[in-house]
C-alpha cells in the first residue's frame, strides 16, 4: 500500500511540476513503464527511492538533479514522508512518517482487508499443468510442476483474475497401446512362463513400461472377477489369438487405475483441478461430423492458408508423403509434420486442436506448464497459437513455464531416482516421508527454471534449519503469544486505531511494518512474472525478521507503564501472523497455530 501511495504522490508532484513548466505531456507518454521504485540496501538512503528524475532528464532536456530538486519542493509537504532527500545524480530518497507507518499497519490489521491489491485488468486465464501421461504414477518431477502450477493459479486468483486449472490427459496414441501390452505381458507372466521370443513378438520390439505398479495392476486383473471375461482371458493367454479380442481391456483398465492413483496423489498434495480434459475427445467424431477435432482444425488452417496470403496463417503443404505446417514463417526453426506418411497424426496436430478449444472457450491468457525437456516445443506452439488466435479472431497471450529437474539428497548423498525394478521415485513416496507442506515449500524455494536439489533430511527436520518449519513456527509463535496474552487477561481492542499504535517508535518496529507492506507487491510481481519463488523468499525473510524481533524485544509485559507498548507490539505481531498465513495459503501450505 505504501508503494501505491508513494507512486500517487510522485505522480501528483510530476503533474504540478510539468504544469509549472507549461508542459502538458501525459505521464503515460513520458514514463511508459511507470514510476520505478527501489528499496535501498543500505541504511542512510531512506525507506524507498526513485530514479524518476533521471528517467525524465533526456525528454525534458533538464539535468536530473535539477528535476529532483523541483520535485522535492512539491513532495516535502506530503504527510506520507518524514523527509525527502536528493542523492547522487538525482535520486529521490524518502523516509516514511510515523503516521504513514501506522496507517499501513492498520490496513493489515483490518480483517476485512484481503492484503492483496487486485490488478487493474481482470483476465480469464487457463493454467494447464501436470498433464502427466497416464502410463505410470506421478514422480518427483511431476510434483514440482504440480506445486508450481497450483501456487501460480492461487496467486493469479488472489490478484483478481478469473482462473481455470486443467489437466490434459494424454490417453491416445502409441503410449496407451504400449501400456496395454505391458500390463498384458505382466498378466501372462503371472499365469505362466513367457518365452523371450513370444515377449519380443508381443512387444513388437518396443520397450515395455516397467515397475511394480504394472505387476500390481496385472495381479488385480487376476484377483478381481469380471474385469476380464472368460473369453478375453483365454485369448490373452494364447499368443496366436487376435489382439483385438483382449488388448483394449488391458489398456482401459490399466489407464483407469493409473489415473485413479494420479487423482489420489493430487488430492493428497492439495492440488485441485477445475477440469480434466481427455485427448480422446479430440479424436472422436461428434454431432454428426465426418471428421474429428484434429482433422477439422488441420483442414481449417489449410483452407485459410489457401484463401488468403496472410503472413499470420502459415500454409499447410505436402512433402515426402506427409502433411506439414510451415511454422518457420512464425519463428520456428523448421516446419512441423501434422500427418505422417503412414497416416498417423502427430502429437503436434492434437495439441493444435486442444489449444484451439482453449481459445474457443474465450480465455485471454493460456499458461502451459511443461517439463524442461519440452523447451524445443515452444516455437511451434507459439506459431500454432498465433495462427489459431487469428482464425478465431480472439487475441490471446500464450505463456509457457518450463519446470527443471529435481534431484533428491539423503544424508548428503544423491538418492537414486530409479528404484524397485525400474520404477522411478514417486511423488507419493516423498509425501509419505516428508509431508505435504515441506514438499511444497521445497519445490517452490527456487526458480522453476533452475534445477532443484531436494534435501529430504532437512525437509523432515523440526528445527530452524528447515525453511518451512522456520516460517510456520513464526506464525505459531504469534498464535502462542496471543494465547499468553489471553491467559494474562490482557484485553485487546475490538477495532484497532492509530492511537493504539503510537508506542511503535523503534526502527525494528518500523522495519517490520515496511516489510509487511511489501507483501502485496510481491504477490502482484509473482502474478506478472510467473516466478513463484520470490514468495517463499519473502516469507522466509519476514519470519526471520519477526524471530529476531521476538528475541530482542519484550512483547508481553505486565508492567503498568508498558501497557501501551505491549498492546502496540501485540498488534504488530497479529499483522505478521496475518501476512504469514495469507502467504503460506497462496502457496498451498498450512499455517499451524501450535508446533
Amino acid at each position: 500500500m505504501l508503494e501505491i501511495w508513494v507512486k500517487d504522490v510522485i505522480s501528483d508532484a510530476l503533474r504540478s511540476y510539468l504544469q509549472e513548466r507549461g508542459q502538458g505531456e501525459d505521464l503515460a507518454t513520458l514514463l511508459p513503464k511507470g514510476i520505478r521504485l527501489e528499496f535501498p540496501k543500505k541504511d542512510g538512503f531512506g525507506d524507498i527511492s526513485t530514479p524518476v528524475a533521471m528517467h525524465l532528464s533526456a525528454h525534458l532536456k533538464t539535468p536530473p538533479r535539477k528535476i529532483a530538486e523541483s520535485l522535492s519542493s512539491f513532495l516535502s509537504g506530503s504527510p506520507l514522508f518524514q523527509s525527502v532527500e536528493i542523492a547522487g545524480p538525482g535520486y529521490l530518497n524518502f523516509t516514511y512518517s510515523e503516521m504513514s507507518v501506522r496507517k499501513t499497519l492498520l490496513r493489515i490489521l483490518d480483517t476485512d482487508s484481503d492484503l492483496v491489491f487486485p490488478e487493474d485488468e481482470k483476465r480469464r486465464v487457463l493454467v494447464e499443468f501436470v498433464s502427466a501421461n497416464p502410463t505410470g504414477p506421478l514422480h518427483v518431477g511431476h510434483g514440482r510442476g504440480a506445486a508450481y502450477g497450483d501456487a501460480l493459479s492461487r496467486i493469479l486468483k488472489a490478484v483478481g483474475h478469473d482462473v481455470t486449472t486443467e489437466y490434459y490427459i494424454n490417453d491416445a496414441g502409441n503410449q496407451m497401446e504400449m501400456l496395454g501390452r505391458s500390463t498384458c505381458l505382466a498378466w501372462r507372466k503371472l499365469h505362466r512362463a513367457v518365452p523371450e521370443s513370444e515377449e519380443q513378438a508381443f512387444l513388437k520390439g518396443a520397450t515395455p513400461y516397467k515397475g511394480d505398479y504394472i505387476r500390481e495392476i496385472a495381479q488385480e486383473m487376476i484377483d478381481t472377477p469380471g474385469i476380464l471375461s472368460p473369453e478375453e482371458s483365454r485369448a490373452a493367454l494364447d499368443p496366436e489369438a487376435p489382439e483385438t479380442l483382449y488388448l483394449g481391456t488391458f489398456t482401459e483398465y490399466a489407464q483407469g487405475r493409473i489415473m485413479e492413483g494420479i487423482r489420489e496423489d493430487l488430492h493428497l498434495f492439495d492440488v485441485p483441478f477445475d477440469a480434466f480434459f481427455s485427448e480422446k475427445i479430440l479424436h472422436e467424431k461428434k454431432n454428426g461430423k465426418n471428421s474429428d477435432a484434429v482433422t477439422l482444425w488441420i483442414n481449417r488452417i489449410r483452407e485459410a492458408s489457401m484463401q488468403a496470403s496472410d503472413p499470420e496463417v502459415p500454409d499447410v503443404y505436402e512433402s515426402e508423403g506427409a502433411l506439414w505446417l510451415r511454422t518457420t514463417v512464425l519463428g520456428d526453426d523448421k516446419d512441423r509434420v501434422l500427418l505422417r506418411s503412414d497416416g498417423r497424426l502427430t502429437y503436434f496436430a492434437a495439441d493444435i486442436a486442444y489449444h484451439a478449444l482453449k481459445i474457443e472457450r474465450k480465455f485471454d491468457v493460456l499458461i502451459d506448464v511443461w517439463g524442461a525437456d519440452h523447451h524445443g516445443y515452444i516455437p511451434r506452439m507459439n506459431a500454432a497459437v498465433k495462427t489459431l488466435s487469428r482464425l478465431l479472431d480472439h487475441p490471446v497471450e500464450f505463456r509457457v513455464a518450463l519446470i527443471q529437474l529435481v534431484s533428491l539428497v539423503r544424508d548428503g548423498r544423491p538418492v537414486s531416482m530409479s528404484t524397485r525394478g525400474g520404477e522411478f521415485v514417486t511423488l507419493r513416496e516423498v509425501l509419505d516421508e516428508v509431508g505435504v507442506d515441506a514438499t511444497r515449500f521445497s519445490y517452490l524455494s527456487r526458480s522453476h527454471e533452475s534445477p532443484l536439489e531436494f534435501d529430504l533430511n532437512k525437509a523432515k527436520e523440526r528445527s530452524m534449519d528447515n525453511p518451512v518449519y522456520y516460517v510456520q513456527y513464526a506464525h505459531a509463535r504469534v498464535k502462542s503469544l496471543l494465547r499468553q496474552a489471553d491467559t494474562r487477561g490482557l484485553s485487546l481492542p475490538s477495532e484497532w486505531s492509530s492511537r493504539d499504535l503510537e508506542a511503535l517508535r523503534e526502527p525494528a518496529e518500523k522495519d517490520l511494518v515496511k516489510r509487511l507492506d511489501r507483501f502485496s507487491g510481491v504477490v502482484n510481481d509473482v502474478s506478472r512474472t510467473m516466478e513463484v519463488h520470490p514468495m517463499t523468499e519473502y516469507l522466509t525473510d519476514l519470519a526471520g525478521r519477526y524471530h529476531h524481533f521476538y528475541f530482542h524485544h519484550r512483547i508481553l509485559s505486565q508492567e503498568p507503564q508498558d501497557r501501551e507498548l505491549t498492546t502496540a507490539r501485540i498488534a504488530l505481531s497479529i499483522a505478521v501472523g496475518r501476512v504469514l498465513e495469507k502467504g503460506l495459503g497462496l502457496l498451498g501450505i498450512s499455517a499451524p497455530e501450535v508446533m
